[in-house]
């Protein structure tokens, strides 16, 4: 088995630090803390792990017992003393609340396991209408009934009409996240919490700069590969490099008929190379009701990019920094392969602990430069 060579992922930064802020107070005695920021529409999560008998006498097992609401901040990052830091010199890897209180009491582990603060939608059912209002008003007033700060995209449609075109139930209880990632769908709009704002618009400009993940083959047969990874998998899906065609079948009152619309509208379009060998486009069929037949197209064409990022798959652990987002490209380069592309990120983990240092692991996906269609 050959060594590689791990590049730092930020050249010349200092010794990774961080810190945990409980219910607005800095507290010590964690001995880990892991936080995974998810793609739009989840919730991220953490887990904080502290060890009892290091924990001060006011903040110890007993305090934990007693509590019905915490909140936590993560801090990590890379202070100019590494001796000497506050929170201030650390980044703010993730804020949210407590969902569940664990305690070890044989090893003496308490830990903390929560969600940001995408769980304030999550957990409050709604059946409010607003018919008059459009998706960016929601948004809002959502945002400042839960104490968050909105960063809104302004909209112009009145959600009245996006429900009569779905026949959405106006009774049905449902949460408001639900309903902010249904706006959010139907807007082509990204929906997510970070820290105590909540985003709602455009989704991120795949054309920005892109995060670069540098693979550097070994000169030689006795060489070591360099990178800036600890370790690097791909995959790829093949029933989707052999093709696929996705058909909407709608009816729409209001013109009195039904119809169909396919997209590729040719099969053999989808199929990477047209090689035989992979056989025929496989077909992804959905019904939506109350479609014109442009919206219905509209939405065969987004069904079909969401189906074809799943191909070409990485998946990579690194030394972490806090430069790389889910919001971010992530551009995979050096291994003279297909897998050598652009990538959207599902989820970055970041874990800090005193056994391993500060650590990321990316989980991302796209679908093969071959796949595309050209119109």
């Amino acid at each position: 088995m050959r060594s590689l060579n791990v590049l730092p992922v930020v050249p010349g930064a200092s010794r990774p630090r961080g810190a945990v802020r409980l219910n607005d107070t800095l507290i010590e005695g964690w001995l880990s803390w892991e936080a995974e920021n998810n793609t739009f529409y989840a919730a991220d999560t953490f887990r904080i792990t502290f060890l009892a008998n290091r924990l001060p006498p006011a903040r110890g097992a007993d305090w934990f017992s007693q509590q019905k609401t915490a909140f936590v901040e993560i801090f990590g990052g890379f202070p100019a003393d590494p001796a000497n830091f506050g929170c201030s010199d650390l980044d703010s890897v993730l804020y949210g609340r407590v969902d569940n209180i664990d305690y070890d009491i044989v090893t003496g582990r308490i830990e903390l396991i929560g969600r940001d603060l995408t769980s304030e939608f999550i957990d409050a059912k709604t059946t409010e209408k607003w018919p008059n209002k459009t998706a960016s008003e929601i948004a809002t007033d959502l945002a400042v009934r839960h104490g968050l700060t909105p960063k809104v995209t302004k909209t112009t449609e009145k959600v009245g009409k996006y429900y009569e075109i779905d026949h959405v139930n106006l009774t049905d209880q449902r949460s408001e996240w639900d309903l902010l990632t249904y706006l959010a769908h139907l807007e082509e709009f990204s929906v997510y919490v970070s820290g105590k704002t909540l985003y709602f618009g455009p989704k991120p400009d795949v054309n920005s700069v892109p995060y670069v993940i540098q693979w550097i083959p070994p000169t030689d047969t006795s060489g070591s590969p360099e990178a800036n990874i600890i370790s690097l998998q791909f995959s790829r899906g093949l029933t989707v490099s052999r093709g696929i065609q996705v058909v909407v079948r709608s009816w729409n009152s209001k013109q009195k008929k039904g119809f169909t619309v396919s997209y590729p509208n040719k099969g053999k379009g989808t199929q990477a190379g047209q090689a035989k060998p992979f056989g025929d486009a496989q077909i992804y069929s959905y019904t939506i009701p109350g479609l014109t037949q442009e919206q219905a197209l509209q939405r065969a064409q987004s069904l079909y990019a969401e189906l074809v990022a799943h191909e070409m798959k990485m998946t990579a652990t690194m030394p972490a920094d806090n430069v790389l987002k889910v919001t971010n490209m992530v551009q995979m380069v050096g291994t003279a392969t297909a897998w050598d592309q652009t990538y959207f990120p599902d989820s970055v983990v970041r874990r800090m602990s005193f056994d391993e240092g500060y650590v990321m692991h990316v989980n991302a996906k796209n679908h093969a430069p071959d796949s595309v269609v050209t119109l």
